[in-house]
């Protein structure tokens, strides 16, 4: 987690703390009562569990009148639970889109990083990471229909995405619906959690080099009717850098 963490407790022996070491963006859910934590703070302290109490022994007793007392206390044990821990990314801005919607691509032109590309679906399987001036951008798996039950990798796309600032919804020129092709993603979202509909948003029509100008054009209208629309070609520093600034604009206005 780059040096960055926070800590949850409970109570050990002797009245210390036993310290349990999570990265920042942690959820703890505790399975027998469902109360579920989340870490979002470096060097947090939530307590999950309350500790036993030690008993106390015949030196505890021990007084002019009962110099070898034969007195004691039995101590009591502590709580015990199973927990789930699941991790999610805390990032500004998360790229998402059906797979092959050129999300790696644009987060190495944007950011320098070097997530894995390839011309087949589900190039990522793991979320990327890459920094945008102060903010840091994610990768994360593509979606497909159904994901929000578990198809495909969206599962590991949707748990990150709920702590992104901003949604850049990446939807590739190459498609001949763009439109349905936007709903797609958006449906699996509000079926995850609906929270996720109301979080700003880019749209993004990438991969525009594969297409013609007039194309470009019609996809761009077809999605313009959801929000703002921006093109881009990876390829095309103008446009990446026209991107890049609309990006760093939004997330500081938020």
């Amino acid at each position: 987690d780059g040096g960055h963490g926070f800590r949850d407790s409970m109570d050990g022996k002797a009245g210390e703390d036993l310290v349990i070491d999570f990265p920042i963006g942690s959820t703890v859910k505790n399975l027998s009562t469902g109360k579920t934590v989340t870490l979002l703070e470096e060097n947090k302290l939530i307590k999950i569990l309350k500790g036993g109490r030690g008993g106390l022994g015949n030196e505890h007793f021990k007084a002019s009148t009962n110099v070898k007392p034969q007195q004691r206390t039995m101590g009591k044990p502590g709580e015990e639970a199973d927990f789930y821990i699941e991790l999610a990314l805390v990032a500004d801005a998360g790229l998402a889109g059906l797979p092959n919607a050129g999300k790696s691509s644009l987060l190495n032109a944007l950011t320098n990083a070097t997530s894995k590309v390839g011309a087949y679906p589900f190039t990522t399987i793991d979320p990327h990471l890459g920094p945008l001036f102060e903010f840091i951008l994610a990768d994360i798996p593509g979606l497909i229909s159904g994901a929000s039950e578990g198809r495909g990798l969206g599962h590991k796309f949707l748990r990150h995405i709920t702590r992104t600032s901003l949604i850049l919804h990446c939807v590739s020129a190459e498609n001949e619906d763009v439109a349905q092709t936007y709903k797609t993603v958006r449906d699996e979202l509000n079926k995850y959690n609906d929270e996720l509909t109301g979080k700003p948003e880019l749209i993004i029509l990438t991969k525009t080099d594969s297409v013609t100008p007039d194309e470009v054009k019609i996809k761009k209208k077809a999605l313009s009717k959801f929000g703002d629309v921006y093109t881009v070609s990876v390829i095309d520093e103008d446009s990446v850098k026209k991107l890049s600034d609309a990006i760093v604009s939004r997330l500081r206005k938020h």
